[in-house]
């Protein structure tokens, strides 16, 4: 089960389960609270990787847009030369936490239960760049400098993930629905309190193409006293395909189709409202719960409840896609739509990147040859 729990709507609540909640509500954040104390305070400390670490995370549960965005940043750290390796937990599979499972390593991929599905999709869209799914991030880093030698570490939904230092926190931010409604779990959709902006070293709003109050979020950012760069950002679909055979298809051949929707991300409105805003026409909708593992049954009564609307076709995303793809849709085609992340300045965000690799080098540099200097 993904940690932290999904939030609750505190509106629907009655007041016996608020008060039966509080308790609970109030554990939570004492024990994050506490626990961000004793790293600031350095009672605990993050283990350290000898390559640079690029983190990428959020405060609230729900989609924010993190996976395309470490399919950016590996892509582009790769293009420039550098052995890229992601290093991620993968929820929802069904091997246990530490088992380490590597993708991209010359080896067939595996079923996605095992690697999870995110993972599975980034190995698919980034071939050249290894995958090591596993709950610890640095066992699993200090493996791969050993064995491949890479460059650059990539860490998916790490904002949290303190036990690890990084070179390059960066945080992902909706700007639809930024900081939830400012509490924190189960009553908002905060991960922690809002000071913890201020470990990011970049922050990269989301979904700018839609209607959002920048001077809030951006008044928001100065109130927590957050002096870091801040880049906007936007997905677009860039692509689309047949399911199994990945066929490439036309993105206006989802345009007057009758289309049934399905997905299982954290924010499945978000997917619906980019097909719409493309000019599909959606006779029917079905949303599933985050990491969402199908059954046999789920995809015959989507199926039928699709057919039953007139839905001549059905659309999903990548991330869905890996895991239905042996499904039987009984004779009902299924697209699959490609997202990529996209910004209205990337010129700042990239340099960033590679300053980052650049000034971890000259640190290992200056120590190596003081090391030397100390031998002789």
């Amino acid at each position: 089960m993904p940690w932290p729990p999904a939030a609750i709507s505190a509106e629907t609540l009655s007041p016996a389960a608020r008060a039966a909640l509080y308790v609970p509500a109030k554990v939570y954040e004492l024990g994050v609270r506490l626990r961000m104390a004793l790293y600031e305070t350095a009672y605990l400390k993050p283990r350290q990787l000898s390559k640079p670490v690029i983190a990428v995370g959020n405060i609230t549960v729900g989609g924010t847009g993190k996976t395309p965005l470490v399919e950016y940043i590996a892509r582009y750290l790769t293009d420039e030369g550098h052995e890229t390796v992601i290093l991620t937990r993968g929820y929802g599979r069904t091997a246990t936490d530490r088992t380490r499972v590597i993708l991209n390593d010359g080896q067939p991929l595996p079923d996605w239960s095992l690697a999870g599905d995110e993972p599975l999709m980034l190995a698919r869209r980034l071939p050249d760049v290894k995958i090591i799914v596993g709950a610890d991030r640095y066992a699993n880093g200090r493996f791969a400098e050993t064995t491949y030698g890479c460059d650059v570490f990539v860490l998916d939904d790490a904002f949290q993930h303190l036990q690890l230092a990084r070179d390059l926190n960066i945080l992902v931010l909706d700007a639809t629905d930024p900081f939830g409604n400012g509490d924190l779990l189960p009553f908002g959709r905060l991960r922690e309190p809002l000071y913890a902006l201020r470990r990011a070293d970049a922050i990269v709003v989301t979904r700018t193409d839609r209607t959002f109050d920048q001077e809030h979020l951006l008044s928001v950012l100065a109130a927590c006293e957050v002096t870091a760069p801040v880049f906007f950002a936007y997905h677009d679909i860039v692509g689309v395909h047949e399911l199994g055979t990945r066929r490439a298809q036309a993105q206006r051949s989802l345009i007057g189709t009758p289309l049934g929707v399905f997905s299982a991300l954290g924010n499945p409105t978000i997917f619906e409202d980019d097909l719409a805003n493309l000019g599909a026409n959606l006779v029917f909708k079905k949303q599933f719960p985050d990491h969402h593992r199908y059954t046999a049954a789920d995809i015959a009564a989507l199926v039928a409840d699709a057919k039953a609307a007139g839905a001549q076709r059905l659309v999903t995303t990548e991330k869905d896609a890996v895991k239905v793809e042996g499904f039987d849709f009984g004779g009902l085609p299924v697209s699959v739509v490609e997202i990529k992340t996209m910004f209205d300045e990337e010129v700042g965000l990239k340099s960033l990147l590679l300053r980052t690799i650049v000034k971890k080098k000259g640190r290992l540099g200056r120590h190596a040859g003081s090391a030397g200097g100390n031998s002789r």
